[in-house]
Parts: C-alpha cells; sequence; structure tokens
C-alpha cells in the first residue's frame, strides 16, 4: 500500500500532467508559481523555501551543482523543499514564518527534514514508474554502477536512487552508508530484512573483513580506489544471517567524505 507521502505526491505529479520520468522538479516549482533562487552559497547550505506574506509567494534558495554536490544532490533539494510546500503541517510552520536551511539526500536525523527527504523520493521516483525503470536492468537486479546510470538517467542523486532501489525489494539487498572510516546509515530489501541482514551499529568502524574496511583503510593510507568489490562471509556483517556468503560492492562518494556499499546474498 502507497503511503500518504507516496499518494500526495502522485497526485500533484498527475495534476499537474507531469507522471513520468525523470520528473523535473524545477518544472514543479515553476508551474506551482515558486521562484527559485540560485546561488554559489557555502558547503554546508543545500536549500531553503521561505513564504513572502507580501504577495502570498513562496521562494525556494538553493546552492548550485559543483564540485561534490552533483545536480543529482540538488534536484533532490528541491524535491526535499517542495515536501515543506506540500506537506500540509510543514506548509503551516513555513507559512508562519519559521524558516531554516534544509539537510537534504538522507543527511538529517530531525523527522521534519526526513518526511521532506521522503516526499523527494516520492515525488522524483515514484515507486510504479521506479519499478518500471528497473526492468531495464538485468531483470531488475541492479549492480552499484547500475544504479549509477539509472541515478543519472533520472537526474536523482545515487544516494536517494540506491535507498528507492532497497525499498523496490526487487532482489534481496541492503546499502549502507559509511562516513570518515564510520558506519553511518543504511537500508535494506524487505527480504533482506527478513534473511536477518540489515543492521549495522553507526558510529563504529566498518566490519573487519568487509570490502568496506579494506576501502577505508586505503583512503588512510593515500591509496587511490575507486570500487572494491567481491565475497565475504556473511557473519563478517551480520550477527545471524540467513546466508553464509554476499557479494559486496564498495565505493567512494566523490568529493563527500561517504563511501556506499551493497550487499547482497551470494549462496
Amino acid at each position: 500500500m502507497a503511503s500518504p507521502s507516496a499518494e500526495l505526491a502522485q497526485s500533484i505529479l498527475e495534476s499537474l500532467g507531469l507522471w513520468r520520468l525523470p520528473v523535473d522538479p524545477f518544472e514543479v516549482a515553476k508551474r506551482e508559481g515558486i521562484f527559485l533562487a540560485e546561488d554559489d552559497y557555502p558547503d554546508g547550505f543545500d536549500a531553503r523555501i521561505e513564504h513572502f506574506p507580501n504577495g502570498n509567494k513562496f521562494g525556494i534558495f538553493y546552492a548550485s551543482a559543483g564540485g561534490w554536490r552533483t545536480s543529482g544532490r540538488v534536484r533532490f533539494s528541491i524535491g526535499h523543499e517542495l515536501g515543506h510546500y506540500y506537506l500540509p503541517e510543514h506548509r503551516t510552520i513555513i507559512r508562519s514564518g519559521k524558516n531554516h536551511n534544509s539537510e537534504s539526500d538522507y543527511s538529517s536525523r530531525n523527522p521534519m527534514e526526513q518526511q521532506a527527504d521522503d516526499f523527494s523520493a516520492d515525488l522524483l521516483m515514484p515507486m510504479p514508474l521506479f519499478r518500471d525503470e528497473l526492468n531495464f536492468f538485468r531483470n531488475g537486479f541492479c549492480t552499484l554502477e547500475d544504479l549509477g546510470r539509472l541515478a543519472e538517467r533520472l537526474g536523482t542523486s545515487l544516494t536517494s536512487t540506491a535507498r528507492r532501489y532497497c525499498e523496490a525489494d526487487r532482489e534481496p539487498c541492503t546499502i549502507f552508508f559509511s562516513k570518515s572510516g564510520l558506519m553511518h546509515w543504511g537500508r535494506a530489501s524487505e527480504d533482506m530484512r527478513l534473511k536477518g541482514m540489515y543492521w549495522c551499529e553507526n558510529n563504529m568502524p566498518p566490519p573487519a573483513g568487509s570490502k568496506t574496511a579494506e576501502l577505508w583503510a586505503k583512503v588512510a593510507a593515500g591509496e587511490p580506489v575507486d570500487k572494491l568489490e567481491g565475497r565475504v562471509a556473511a557473519d563478517v556483517w551480520f550477527k545471524w544471517p540467513k546466508a553464509d556468503y554476499l557479494w559486496e560492492e564498495t565505493m567512494p562518494l566523490g568529493g563527500t567524505g561517504r563511501v556506499i556499499t551493497q550487499l547482497t546474498p551470494d549462496d
């Protein structure tokens, strides 16, 4: 069953005649009469939506793409701000003049920011259309490289695309993100959760013997590394896995200080 956020996003796209992939969040904002203000803001700023009572207008201020900030992240940030615009409780707060700089792309633990991230994913990657798109990849199964190509096709960030892939539950799959050598957060498909292979303690180093630990060791040594992959014992990552082996792929997310890891059963 679709979530209220997904139902809202679908109704908006259908009413605007934009129920197709890729979804252009700039066009959504334009059709709603929201003005967009792009600039070279500092690294700590993604975007912010404001309400201007004089004329009852909304505007979104957002950081330009460049360096580690990909165009996919920028588009996700716009979708995030549209979440604050469309979600009723958020809009009430914005109208009250309580503005704040948003942290998008799943970097915040604030519940409202997480809700806006979820809306952005529902808007930019509606699940029915997203699942159809997966059919172009080996019966719907995607490697990290495949997910990178899909993100480019959809104009989304690899982070949000990989998370959406897990939510699509096309195959047992867990995605983890690590930052500065420590585990940060993750997402697992329902099938992977049923197999007991979905959790890793945050703010701890990746487990010894994993490809992710090997990659971070290379980063710490100053060695160039684009990607590592290979078969690892499932109990390297999980206490009670319902599989003997995993296929692990891991690679840096260029310039962000983060690493993405994908795990799938390999028995």
